[in-house]
């Protein structure tokens, strides 16, 4: 079977929906709807690759974006600020002729490096590529009934978890198809002054409400509030039987009280009621504070596999713990949080 490759247009999106609908890879990072998301809130070019067949129906189908950052040269990522990416296909001659494709485009705009965020080993891109496994996804196995679920955690974490409410911290869940200006508000307060905390620059506004837009009720924020202040905040978002928590928050200055605990426990009973399978803590590096956070709650790793092109420069070091950015992150976490916020969403552009 030949297949032909095209950069899909925005006639393709229903064709291009039903076959991530219909792939076996479960992850909301090939949605369609991040096509203008990424490309609306931080400028950068979608280039969907698009294989069908001779019937014209799809076979394979690649969401990538020409990523220009000043700070890492000219890139090909799939899918920036994502945690998941790549070829999905229904054949390998499929994929190949996709994978070619994006070499093709590479060449033609001369980036500086080809970035796919695969979630498992990719035989076909093996030679060409060079694996980076420097990252997990922590996936937790969930039951039908939330009940049960909690019954599974260790009973210090199940202490853990009451410990919020019993200072009289309480959760507000709110699907996105329904009025959340609040939550929203109180949502970005929370992630701006923690990431600022953390010396990293804050996503634009815009990315979350244009998320939380075309995701709809398939996205949920969940506040943990003590009386009118926010003290921790998530959003997830719903593929099918898989649920993420891409981001969230809490105030350091609220640590004592756990918010965190609670946060997480009411996204996990969320997942459960909503019927899905698995919730995805998202990426850590192993055996990092954040990593061993999750793996209490019973998460266990799922090795994710970024390939890289061989023909490219050396492979950017994005990582805050990178030497390079010490001082730069030491003097970010000292800046007024309007300042940050007012700076980050510009600086995010080149950071995918």
């Amino acid at each position: 079977m030949t297949c032909s490759v095209r950069v899909a247009s925005d006639a393709d999106r229903q064709s291009w929906d039903d076959f991530h609908r219909s792939a076996a890879t479960l992850h909301h990072a090939f949605d369609w709807g991040w096509r203008s998301i990424i490309r609306d809130t931080f400028g950068h070019k979608p280039l969907y690759f698009i294989a069908t067949d001779d019937s014209g129906q799809v076979q394979a189908a690649a969401p990538v974006f020409h990523v220009k950052s000043f700070l890492f040269g000219s890139a090909l990522i799939s899918v920036p600020y994502l945690n998941a990416g790549g070829i999905i296909s229904k054949t390998d001659d499929a994929a190949e002729a996709v994978e070619r494709a994006i070499d093709e485009k590479a060449k033609e705009l001369g980036v500086d490096y080809v970035e796919l965020r695969c979630r498992k080993v990719e035989p076909l891109l093996e030679g060409r590529y060079s694996p980076r496994s420097h990252k997990v996804a922590m996936e937790l196995q969930l039951t039908a009934d939330p009940e049960e679920q909690f019954k599974t955690f260790p009973a210090k974490l199940r202490s853990q978890i009451r410990r919020p409410t019993k200072s009289g911290l309480y959760v507000k869940v709110a699907p996105a198809d329904q009025n959340y200006s609040e939550d929203f508000k109180g949502f970005y307060s929370v992630f701006a002054e923690n990431m600022r905390d953390l010396g990293t620059p804050v996503y634009p506004k815009s990315l979350f409400s244009r998320t939380l837009k075309h995701f709809g009720k398939r996205a949920q924020i969940i506040t943990v509030w003590q009386e009118q202040r926010p003290l921790a905040a998530g959003i997830t978002l719903q593929d099918r039987g898989h649920v993420e928590i891409p981001w969230a928050s809490s105030l350091r200055k609220a640590n004592k009280l756990s918010p965190n605990m609670l946060l997480y426990w009411e996204s996990i009973k969320a997942a459960c009621q909503a019927g899905a399978d698995v919730f995805d803590f998202g990426r850590s590096s192993p055996d990092s504070g954040t990593f061993r956070f999750k793996k209490q709650w019973g998460a266990e790793p799922v090795e994710l596999c970024w390939y890289y092109h061989q023909e490219m420069k050396k492979i950017p070091d994005i990582n805050p713990n990178n030497p390079r950015f010490n001082a730069v992150v030491a003097c970010w976490k000292r800046l007024p949080i309007p300042v940050a916020n007012a700076i980050g969403p510009w600086i995010t552009k080149a950071i995918p």
